[in-house]
């Protein structure tokens, strides 16, 4: 079973250099088993990450990352849409994660 806690720090960590994929939770999070308690503990680390500030979630655009401009209340069910409509394959489609400066506070302390 995967350990949350240690899925988060890795993301977390994997942000300090570069934009997180959808493809790269999806990952860490199933180590490629889709089933539906993975598809669980994919969402509970895109609920923790987002309810604590650690990421913002955003699309790839003309400019670069763009940040969602919803809600974050809505981030959740937004992120599970994507998932389902990608079939819980995104392979670098869907919505990528930016560290916010807390998530780059983490971050550097999980190093």
């Amino acid at each position: 079973m995967v350990n949350e806690d240690q899925v988060v720090s890795e993301l977390l960590i994997s942000g300090l250099s570069d934009w997180v994929s959808l493809h790269d939770v999806v990952w860490f999070c199933t180590e490629g088993a889709i089933n539906d308690q993975s598809k669980a503990s994919v969402l509970r680390v895109l609920d923790r990450l987002y309810a604590d500030g650690l990421v913002v979630p955003g699309d790839l655009g003309e400019t670069g990352f763009e940040d969602w401009q919803t809600p974050p209340d809505g981030w959740g069910e937004r992120s599970s849409d994507e998932l389902e409509q990608l079939n819980w394959q995104p392979m670098g489609a869907g919505l990528w994660l930016r560290l916010t400066a807390a998530g780059t506070q983490v971050a550097r302390e999980c190093e």
